[in-house]
């Protein structure tokens, strides 16, 4: 027997963990392709304080287990592995795991972001060996030594602070003249006694041959160049979607971000929904992550009632991959 889902959720972030949440609550046979590490960008984040019902706060690690626990308590089936290829023109859609296929009728995309490069010199080929996107998940590396920064938002402070308590020396650089955050974070960050803040600075190489010795920095003010020496350096200006595979299957915007249909989760593909970072180009936080994904769930439930695919149990005899219809998209989410 094949066994077809009613539901299958690509992520394990807040997004997809809440997808499966609420439609394994619905009735609805559920999986989630998780990643290698479900639970996504929570399992490395610190301590979450702004989740609302959680005080003082938890660590993300620990939220994010909690989320994979409730799933599981509802019926959702959550496996590990990247999903690495997508079939989307049949009414039953199929995602490739490996050698592994899996079918669905609904399919919810929460796959989330990755961290932007910044395209310099020498970056990619340091990745890995001093290159890194997380401190919470690299830092620990780079104890005792001397590591950058690099962005000025709230997420490049949480960083720079993260490695203040480890770090021998934090050299935070921005290209703007002022830090974005509110000034009682930039504040906190200026009275830690071993943190440098370089704001109108942008990098213009990563120096090193098997690992990050230095950066080659530029004022952009006066164009005067210089190098600072460290081990590590954490990039933190801004996220990609992760939307590489579905270019040419679902409707994208120039920046990567899925297309939905105004107010709803719904893509251009009929039974396909989104949610999560996937398809927030403003946000980005869990909460709203959470509501997306819950939105996402919703809407499969109700196009599964709705749909001639019908939910017929979790396997079939017979199935029908003919053409699937492509839905008018009006507007964005």
């Amino acid at each position: 027997m094949l066994r077809i889902r009613d539901v299958i959720v690509v992520g394990s972030g807040p997004a997809g963990y809440t997808a499966a949440i609420f439609a394994a609550r619905a009735g609805l046979d559920t999986l989630v392709i998780g990643g290698h590490e479900p639970g996504g960008a929570l399992r490395i984040a610190g301590q979450v304080d702004n989740f609302p019902g959680i005080t003082p706060s938890v660590a993300g690690r620990t939220l994010a287990d909690q989320m994979h626990w409730q799933a599981q308590h509802f019926g959702a089936e959550v496996r590990c592995g990247h999903a690495d290829r997508f079939s989307l023109a049949s009414p039953v859609k199929t995602v490739s795991v490996g050698n592994a296929e899996h079918h669905g009728r609904a399919l919810i995309l929460a796959m989330g972001s990755a961290g932007r490069p910044l395209n310099v010199a020498g970056e990619r080929e340091l990745i890995g060996r001093g290159v890194s996107t997380s401190a919470k998940h690299d830092g620990a590396r780079f104890t005792g030594c001397d590591v950058a920064v690099i962005g000025g938002g709230e997420a490049a402070l949480e960083e720079a602070l993260y490695l203040a308590g480890i770090a021998r020396h934090v050299t935070l650089i921005h290209h703007r003249p002022r830090l974005r955050p509110p000034g009682a974070t930039v504040a906190r960050l200026r009275s830690q006694t071993n943190v440098t803040i370089l704001t109108s600075t942008e990098v213009t190489a990563v120096q090193g041959f098997r690992r990050v010795t230095g950066l080659r920095i530029r004022n952009t003010h006066h164009g005067g160049d210089s190098t600072i020496a460290v081990a590590a350096v954490f990039v933190a200006v801004g996220q990609v979607p992760r939307s590489d595979l579905l270019i040419g299957l679902v409707d994208l915007d120039a920046g990567g971000h899925i297309l939905t249909e105004a107010g709803t989760t719904r893509t251009s593909v009929d039974g396909v929904f989104a949610a999560g970072d996937l398809i927030d180009r403003r946000y980005r936080q869990a909460v709203t992550a959470a509501a997306s994904g819950c939105a996402a769930a919703l809407d499969a439930q109700h196009w599964l009632n709705q749909s001639p695919v019908a939910r017929t149990g979790s396997t079939t005899r017979s199935v029908n991959f003919g053409s699937a219809s492509k839905r008018s998209r009006s507007g964005t989410a």
